[in-house]
């Protein structure tokens, strides 16, 4: 059995892999699954730490497609990822090896998803699912494996989109890192908003009651005892910072994978580590930002993106203290590489940037 938080099946979930934007390969994947299973629904879905993150959908529910997220432990994939091999779900209310959120909130009754990987690690699944009990025959199973191949093709590609950057300075780049470090750390405090934001609107007794969130989480979020007085105002403001964040933690993400390759000091091949650590927090923290997005913009209503939120609030306050980790062993980890690859007469280059 396979270890979900493998790390080095967790270091092929980087660069392209992570984003949410939609792509071309991955959408036809998964309309020509749905399509040769006869399924309403099919999904492209990549394990992470905290989350499932839905790489690339068909027909899921509006708050879901919004999301493109839910809750890791909640999702059937985990299994074809923790056996890595296919698993097929006749009936889901009867299954005793699937979780039920999901076919209590969403009427799913029946699965068959296969393996999904990159560079021979499992990743995820390529599954079809629909809302009545059924049978996917052995046909449509290898139908699905052979899609698969595409599926894992691409994500393959995707992987190495944060290969190594050109030559160039070593202590040039180390600067960077830091102060993309502390534009992130910011960026991670703007995001507090949202994070108490989703906490009030799902920590009341009748949605503990409906929904089965544990309101004893609602203390950690930062600022959650100013829950009230977020306005759409700064919801927005924190919106629009973590779209700002992804690019930065992809260059940083280059940056790190430069130095790592162009020094042989321990410092230097930690950052590397840590900076698709920290790129794979922020991709969990996504799918809450993206629901309060959309009911910022209208395109969800306060119900849907309440069940939205039941799914991955959990994984986005983990994800959160993750990625605010991530940044600080960054910083430490770059002013340690700068010390140890200063040459001589380098003066004060170790030192780190004057603070804030």
């Amino acid at each position: 059995m396979a270890d979900l938080n493998d790390p080095v099946r967790l270091a092929e979930l980087r660069g392209a892999v992570l984003r949410a934007e939609a792509d071309a390969i991955l959408d036809a994947c998964v309309v020509r699954a749905a399509k040769l299973a006869r399924s309403p629904i099919a999904v492209v879905s990549l394990l992470v730490r905290h989350v499932q993150l839905l790489r690339a959908q068909h027909g899921l529910p509006l708050e879901l497609a919004v999301s493109c997220a839910t809750s890791r432990s909640n999702s059937f994939c985990q299994l074809v990822v923790l056996d890595e091999v296919p698993l097929i779900v006749d009936d889901a209310l009867r299954d005793e090896r699937v979780p039920k959120e999901l076919v209590e909130s969403y009427g799913i009754r029946a699965y068959a998803g296969v393996p999904v990987r990159a560079h021979g690690h499992v990743l995820g699944a390529l599954c079809v699912l629909d809302v009545v009990p059924r049978r996917f025959d052995q046909r449509i199973v290898g139908a699905l494996e052979q899609l698969a191949i595409d599926v894992s093709g691409r994500l393959s590609a995707l992987t190495l989109s944060d290969a190594p950057l050109a030559s160039a300075d070593v202590q040039e780049r180390l600067v960077r890192v830091e102060q993309a470090t502390r534009a992130l750390e910011r960026a991670l405090l703007a995001l507090s908003p949202v994070i108490a934001a989703a906490q009030a609107a799902t920590a009341g007794p009748r949605v503990d009651a409906a929904r089965g969130i544990d309101a004893s989480h609602a203390s950690h979020a930062p600022h959650a005892s100013r829950a009230t007085h977020v306005t759409p105002a700064s919801l927005r403001a924190a919106v629009s910072c973590w779209r700002d964040m992804g690019p930065v933690a992809e260059e940083l993400c280059e940056e790190a994978a430069a130095i790592a390759s162009a020094s042989p000091c321990e410092a230097a091949s930690g950052l590397a580590t840590d900076a698709r650590a920290l790129a794979r927090n922020l991709a969990e923290i996504g799918p809450l930002v993206r629901l309060a997005e959309g009911v910022l913009d209208g395109t969800l209503g306060e119900a849907a993106a309440a069940k939205g939120r039941a799914l991955v609030l959990r994984g986005a306050l983990d994800a959160h203290e993750a990625a605010s980790a991530a940044v600080q062993r960054l910083r430490a980890g770059a002013l340690r590489a700068r010390a140890a690859t200063a040459g001589p007469g380098s003066g004060g280059a170790a030192r780190p940037p004057e603070a804030r």
